[in-house]
């Protein structure tokens, strides 16, 4: 069972069009009871239904009452022992109307939300929004890149064309014999 899709923006009220989709992913039916889905916040709701084999279960707010974050959210899917079965987050600025869908075990902005149906993959245009941490793989899934993680790359790039520019300028003032030995 995994965290396949979740709209934390949607076009117009939130509380309106905000949803989370569930996907079995076993070759057996799941029983949900007792199983529960949690946000960044704590808010938690108690799932009762089954999800039969390469099936979706879709969510939306006014099942479950939680409010997703279009700043950076963290979900969290627990089975009815309390074991973490499933997290995703992202930590970017959610675009309206994009959805975050898994894939490959990456979480990614698509333009075309396909709830209770199989992702598509047709993204985002941006390369910002579609950076991906490759850091933690466990069974848990993590989505793209903070602002502050692009912001240190730009600087940690301009510091090494700093330093290449440098490097030509003093080469070519030896060349020239403007600087004595």
């Amino acid at each position: 069972m995994i965290i396949s899709e979740f709209l934390p923006n949607p076009i117009g009220k939130d509380t309106e069009g905000e949803w989370i989709e569930l996907f079995n992913n076993s070759q057996e039916a799941v029983d949900l009871s007792g199983w529960q889905i949690k946000d960044a916040s704590g808010k938690a709701f108690f799932l009762k239904n089954k999800i039969g084999p390469g099936q979706y279960s879709v969510l939306d707010y006014k099942t479950t009452k939680i409010s997703l974050n279009n700043n950076a959210e963290t979900l969290f899917l627990y089975d009815q022992k309390g074991n973490l079965i499933d997290k995703v987050e992202f930590a970017a600025a959610a675009p309206e109307g994009k959805s975050l869908i898994s894939q490959n075990g990456q979480f990614i902005f698509t333009n075309e939300p396909t709830p209770g149906k199989t992702n598509k993959t047709n993204f985002v245009a941006t390369q910002k929004e579609n950076l991906v941490s490759e850091d933690t793989f466990a069974k848990v899934s993590t989505g793209p890149l903070n602002r502050t993680d692009i912001n240190l790359t730009n600087l940690f790039i301009g510091l090494f064309l700093a330093l290449v520019l440098a490097f030509v300028f003093v080469f070519i003032i030896k060349k020239l014999n403007l600087l004595s030995d």
